[in-house]
């Protein structure tokens, strides 16, 4: 109790994250004077205090997590303005839960001009153009997401329960005009395609389409709808498990002596679908300070020859002022082929950011399973509370 009451009465004593940003604005060509190479950093670290426990009737017995500091992660970028309306963007991982290494999490270049076919002028006006290893843009879940030690667009600690997030190779077009939103994409679906006998895959293809605009100065209105689709004998599609960095919230619901499962508290259909067809329909509500955001999600799948349906629901609720912000979210995960077995998870907190670079959270979290989730139990929970602190720049 000593704990709780320390702990909110230091988040009351610094108490807000800015105005929600999904797609990045086009970038003015005009604005272009000689190539830039802006070096970016993200760094982010979590002091856990976290307590789990299987269901009663279970014989197995879970690891004992203390409260501590979790590993550090840290993101080095390059941001390169390379001719008028060509950006290009490269993200690497210099330190991460799952790799030890430094590693290239991907790069991408984006085309809002073309210098080199004024002809295009015109349409280029509305048009976005990417080509590179990126994250699909499938859903707007995404944009709310911590990127291992990019956490500042995250308003909490861990990302959704079923994270779509992979880089894979691939191409998209993204159309905007008065507040509608087109976007048709296509990638190879997977993260390492061609080092192995999947070099007969088809692509596989994403899209969006929705409207998002300022209707007043007080309100804004977001909603889109999107799909992913991999068709009929894939290799193997990666939308999910495909972020090789780890999740928060360390070593959660992980026997006494299993390996460390770098995904602990994520659960998704994982990755491997060899025919998948996936929807998302997001809302963004915007009225001063108040900023709401549901998730509905619908997956059907096979993968290793097994059908698969999971569905996600999610409804974030946000307060924003000045540079604080405090708010709460509720997330549910189903697999509608498993009898019904489920993940929810009610987080509550907030953050300060201290100064645009600097930011500090805290996640009050309660994660319960139902039925066979985690693989080796019927039932358990964790929860807890997380501080995490982050620089961005």
């Amino acid at each position: 109790m000593k704990r709780i009451v320390f702990l909110l009465a230091l988040f009351v004593s610094v108490f807000v994250l800015r105005a929600q940003q999904f797609e990045p604005e086009k970038f003015n060509h005009e604005d272009f004077k000689d190539v830039k190479v802006r070096v970016g950093g993200a760094y982010a670290i979590q002091l856990q205090m976290l307590d789990h426990e299987l269901a009663s009737s279970s014989t197995e017995t879970l690891k004992d997590i203390k409260n501590n500091f979790n590993l550090p992660t840290a993101n080095l970028s390059l941001n390169v303005d390379l001719a008028p309306g060509v950006h290009l963007f490269v993200n690497n991982y210099m330190s991460s839960r799952h790799h030890e290494e430094a590693w290239v999490e991907g790069g991408y270049i984006t085309f809002d001009y073309l210098p080199f076919l004024p002809a295009a002028e015109n349409i280029m006006k509305y048009l976005t153009v990417r080509v590179g290893v990126m994250n699909p843009n499938y859903g707007d879940a995404h944009f709310y997401r911590s990127t291992n030690g990019y956490v500042v667009k995250n308003p909490f600690v861990g990302n959704f329960i079923m994270d779509n997030y992979t880089t894979n190779p691939g191409m998209e077009f993204l159309f905007r005009k008065d507040g509608l939103i087109g976007l048709v994409a296509v990638n190879n679906g997977r993260m390492n395609y061609g080092r192995g006998n999947n070099v007969d895959q088809d692509l596989v293809f994403n899209w969006k389409a929705g409207f998002d605009k300022q209707l007043t100065d007080d309100f804004r209105l977001r909603a889109t709808l999107s799909g992913f689709h991999v068709g009929e004998g894939h290799s193997g599609a990666y939308l999910w498990d495909g972020d090789r960095a780890g999740a928060r919230y360390y070593n959660v619901m992980q026997l006494q002596d299993a390996d460390d499962n770098f995904r602990s508290g994520r659960w998704s259909p994982g990755s491997g679908q060899t025919e998948m067809n996936t929807y998302m329909f997001n809302v963004f509500a915007q009225y001063k300070g108040f900023e709401l955001f549901t998730v509905l999600e619908s997956m059907k799948g096979v993968k290793g020859g097994a059908d698969q349906h999971f569905t996600q629901t999610a409804v974030q609720l946000l307060y924003r002022t000045g540079s604080v912000y405090v708010g709460g979210r509720y997330n549910l995960v189903s697999d509608k082929k498993d009898d019904e077995s489920t993940v929810d998870r009610v987080n509550i907190g907030g953050g300060w950011f201290m100064t645009p670079n600097i930011v500090f959270k805290l996640d009050y979290v309660v994660q319960n399973y139902d039925g066979p989730a985690h693989g080796y139990a019927d039932g358990g929970n964790f929860n807890g509370f997380v501080v995490e602190a982050a620089i961005a720049f």
